[in-house]
């Protein structure tokens, strides 16, 4: 286009006719409005490129922003899933160990239950019928420990419970009255318990009387000695206060 126009430019200047000339200064007009046009054009789209390379340098920005953000997400997540993984191994650990003491745990405690029920066992009726609420409780000894309903904690209240109102009776004198199959007959006794340790028992119209201590394995063993009739008698009356205080010598062992 240079070059046109200085062609252009020489031939205006050589001796032509008017007519030419006229044609010729046209068409230098129109390649110079050309010309015009074409660097408006070029420096549209060099403004319009410029505001489009922002755009797509801010996007990028922002873009760029995002994926800082994401990964940082990322990372913490991972971090809480490290985490998580270790609390899980760690409570797993943790239930392991709970099960296995709770063996333990449930293996002493049907042990504690057999042996209380043995005591139990060795109160009188009217005792043992006052606890039978909490005896009740207690599983049968068949039964598989995975099977008993009861927790450990309720098992071990229940035992508690027992244990204290044994030793009730344990720590106390009481006179009862009982009704024993002596001599092929039920005869109605009053009997003496020192605690668990001891006890005595008599019917002086029956002409019966004994003594009697608890053993491991079959609860109360019982010695009748009719010889024991009067002391017998004579300790109850003083414990009942219907006669002044005295000494009475019994048997202490069977």
């Amino acid at each position: 286009m240079i070059r046109t126009l200085f062609t252009l430019l020489t031939l205006s200047l050589c001796p032509v006719p008017l007519s030419w000339g006229q044609s010729q200064l046209e068409e230098t007009r129109k390649v110079f409005q050309e010309l015009v046009a074409a660097r408006q054009d070029i420096a549209d789209n060099q403004a319009s490129w410029m505001v489009r390379k922002q755009s797509l340098l801010d996007a990028i920005d922002l873009a760029k922003l995002e994926i800082d953000l994401l990964q940082e997400r990322i990372k913490a997540t991972e971090n809480q899933s490290t985490q998580a993984e270790r609390d899980r191994i760690r409570l797993n650990g943790e239930i392991e160990e709970l099960k296995e003491a709770s063996a333990v745990v449930a293996g002493t405690i049907r042990s504690l239950e057999q042996r209380v029920l043995a005591l139990v066992n060795a109160l009188p009726s009217d005792t043992k019928e006052n606890l039978s609420r909490l005896t009740k409780r207690i599983p049968d000894r068949n039964v598989p420990e995975n099977r008993v309903k009861a927790s450990l904690g309720e098992r071990m209240q229940n035992i508690v419970g027992l244990l204290n109102q044994i030793e009730v009776f344990n720590n106390g004198i009481q006179v009862l009255t009982e009704v024993r199959e002596i001599g092929g007959q039920n005869v109605s006794l009053e009997v003496f318990y020192i605690g668990l340790a001891k006890a005595y028992y008599v019917n002086r119209d029956k002409g019966v009387a004994g003594y009697g201590e608890v053993t491991k394995e079959s609860g109360w063993v019982w010695k009748e000695d009719p010889a024991l009739i009067d002391p017998i008698s004579r300790m109850i009356r003083v414990y009942k206060n219907e006669i002044p205080a005295e000494f009475v010598v019994l048997p202490a062992e069977i």
